[in-house]
């Protein structure tokens, strides 16, 4: 059935192949570039900028229905791709992408196109691509389709060399696709007027957090799973004049209250205040496989991280981990609940390894990554 899929997408493509390449299109599967799709529109003004997103991120969205210049779509894998999608795609001379979409592998890309990844991390302890554990499960025409994806890209931008060597090894890429401009999401971790909003208008809405030591508790997402605590979670020690937030992945964000209910350290925030804005008042992030640490690391308010791993080895099986996890981020491991209430405890910072990861991924990233980024990208597009 893939097979047939893939063919009929080359196939339609094929007819669409001599078509003049005047757009500009985004392909969204994440909610968390905004600032950097509002910035490339104005930059291409009064050129329309066609917006395809899935429909998880469908809220994301409400700021660029307000944009004259903004033509949005819901990208689906049905009729729309062959009625709507491909023939736009292929009218286009640049595509930005923030994820993977297996039907770009099959798109007859012309020398006049361009696809460019600007991806939705910074950072990455979880594999993906060929190491992802899954993958070596999957068939050898499956191998081949995912490879066509990943060589269709033109340009793969990072914010630093370890990101782009995860790309590289991560895709089986030669490495000339990497763009090393920085990422264009971190800007507003770098942004003292975005950080003094977000910051004013959390504890406007919460008044009686704003002299408590914040603490973040933000696991990843676990595919196929419904969240649940480490065991023993419930008897984990809080310092006094602490609070513990828990925000889950936005697939799972209906069950914070329910663990508030449940477990009485546990404090919910409404989920309109978004995670990035959460991670500017907290001064303590507890994670556990998440690039949400590399986001933190680039506030001032970051303080201490840890990376609460208790399942590593299960997870390690079942999602994969960085070769280096457990060496590169020694420090900041924590396996047991135990551990995590001396970690709580401590009162010292941990400003060396938060700087020395900074320095490893964070490299590129200075604030300027989105004007960077879009720069490059329309004048290699000639745009």
């Amino acid at each position: 059935m893939k097979v047939i899929y893939t063919f009929l997408v080359r196939l339609w493509s094929l007819l669409f192949i001599f078509r003049k390449k005047s757009q500009v299109t985004y392909l969204m599967s994440f909610g968390n570039n905004q600032e950097f799709v509002q910035q490339l529109v104005a930059q291409i003004a009064p050129l329309n900028l066609h917006v395809f997103y899935q429909k998880e991120v469908g809220k994301h969205t409400k700021q660029l229905e307000k944009i004259s210049n903004v033509q949005l779509e819901l990208l689906d894998n049905g009729p729309q791709l062959f009625l709507k999608v491909i023939p736009i795609l292929m009218h286009s001379k640049l595509i930005i992408i923030d994820n993977y979409f297996p039907f770009l592998g099959a798109l007859v890309k012309t020398n006049h196109m361009r696809i460019s990844q600007i991806w939705h991390a910074n950072g990455a302890i979880k594999q993906f691509g060929f190491n992802d554990p899954t993958t070596s499960q999957r068939s050898n025409s499956d191998h081949i389709r995912f490879q066509q994806v990943y060589e269709s890209m033109d340009d793969i931008v990072v914010g630093s060399e370890k990101m782009g060597d995860t790309f590289q090894v991560n895709y089986r890429l030669d490495g000339h696709q990497i763009r090393r401009l920085g990422y264009p999401r971190s800007d507003k971790f770098l942004n003292s007027e975005w950080i003094k909003k977000a910051q004013a208008n959390f504890f406007k809405r919460y008044p009686d957090l704003k002299n408590k030591h914040l603490i973040l508790y933000a696991p990843t997402y676990r595919q196929g799973t419904k969240f649940d605590f480490a065991p023993g979670f419930e008897n984990l020690q809080l310092p006094e004049n602490s609070v513990l937030i828990l925000r889950l992945h936005p697939h799972l964000q209906v069950m914070e209250k329910a663990w508030e209910d449940r477990i009485p350290f546990i404090t919910s925030i409404d989920a309109s205040v978004s995670t990035d804005e959460l991670l500017t008042v907290v001064e303590t992030l507890i994670t556990d496989y998440s690039s949400i640490l590399f986001d933190y690391i680039l506030l001032k308010n970051a303080k201490k991280v840890g990376l609460f791993a208790f399942d590593q080895f299960q997870f390690k099986q079942t999602v994969g981990l960085r070769p280096d996890f457990a060496t590169e981020f020694q420090p900041i491991i924590i396996k047991t609940v135990d551990q995590l209430s001396a970690f709580l405890a401590d009162p010292k910072n941990d400003q060396p390894i938060i700087d020395r990861i900074n320095h490893d991924w964070n490299q590129f990233n200075d604030g300027n990554a989105t004007n960077r980024t879009i720069n490059f990208l329309l004048k290699r597009s000639d745009l």
